[in-house]
């Protein structure tokens, strides 16, 4: 019987459904998956990117590759990238590290006068080599001691003196400023290297000292009177002072105990002096 429409139209056949019906499965077969169906998702933001996107990538990439190397590109909204900088490199051809050899040593004052020694025929600053497991400062009170007899105490640092040169190496001289404290004059060196130990005015150094960076720094710290770093390349300029028996000058004798820095400003100019020397090489260092 043909079914009436609930709106009072003309009743329709049923027409049979053309949606294909999954088969009936028999007994003890193995079920088989069936596909599902694709539907095709909304295009969204983020994804693939259209042709104009495309070009403005490819624009933005072509920039930063020609930016010239050192500079800082600009990206979206004003971020500025920082260049990139490669790492110091580690390769093999890495040199060993420098091992230079430590001095350490001090300057007494007794009024205008400085306190030498006489160690292989040479006069020089008390000063040695610093030990194994030895502080800088302990190492300069031992050597003051043992060369000239003396306890000091330290105060402040002087200077320091580097000098490298083919024939002696690379040397660290550390001096320190000491105080008589204690003891009397005359060396106490174990190894017997030291034969004299004395006083001499600061206008008559340059008749003992002829080694050029210590006393070109001896002097230096006599006048300012703060300590200074002097580093010297004895391979390419003088290390030795002309032997001179006499310092000639043109002014006046000072009586003793007179400021040595106005004694050291009416002396001949000693950089003028040491550059007349030619390079002595000698295998000991002085």
């Amino acid at each position: 019987m043909p079914e009436t429409d609930p709106k009072g139209q003309a009743p329709t056949a049923r027409t049979p459904s053309t949606t294909p019906q999954p088969a009936q499965q028999q007994v003890g077969q193995p079920k088989i998956a069936q596909p599902k169906p694709t539907q095709a998702k909304p295009a969204q933001s983020g994804d693939q990117p259209t042709s104009r996107s495309r070009s403005r990538h490819r624009g933005r990439n072509n920039r930063r590759k020609n930016d010239a190397p050192g500079q800082i590109s600009q990206g979206r909204r004003g971020e500025v990238t920082p260049p990139v900088t490669a790492p110091p490199s580690r390769g093999r051809n890495k040199r060993p590290l420098a091992e230079p050899r430590i001095g350490v040593g001090c300057i007494v004052m007794r009024g205008d006068e400085v306190l030498i020694v006489r160690e292989r025929g040479r006069w020089s600053l008390p000063k040695g080599g610093l030990e194994v497991g030895e502080l800088l400062q302990e190492g300069a009170r031992r050597e003051t001691y043992e060369e000239t007899g003396l306890i000091v105490e330290l105060r402040e640092l002087a200077f320091l003196v580097e000098f490298q040169a083919e024939t002696w190496g690379h040397h660290l001289q550390f001096f320190y400023v000491g105080r008589e404290v204690g003891g009397t004059l005359g060396p106490r060196d174990p190894d017997r290297d030291v034969q004299e130990a004395k006083f001499v005015s600061v206008r008559h150094l340059r008749e003992y000292l002829r080694f050029r960076p210590r006393l070109v720094a001896l002097e230096a710290w006599l006048r300012d009177r703060r300590p200074k770093h002097f580093v010297f390349d004895l391979d390419k300029e003088p290390a030795m002072l002309k032997k001179r028996s006499r310092v000639q000058s043109a002014a006046p004798p000072t009586h003793r105990g007179a400021d040595s820095k106005a004694q050291l400003r009416e002396s001949p100019d000693l950089e003028r002096l040491t550059f007349e020397a030619p390079f002595d090489d000698e295998d000991e260092l002085p």
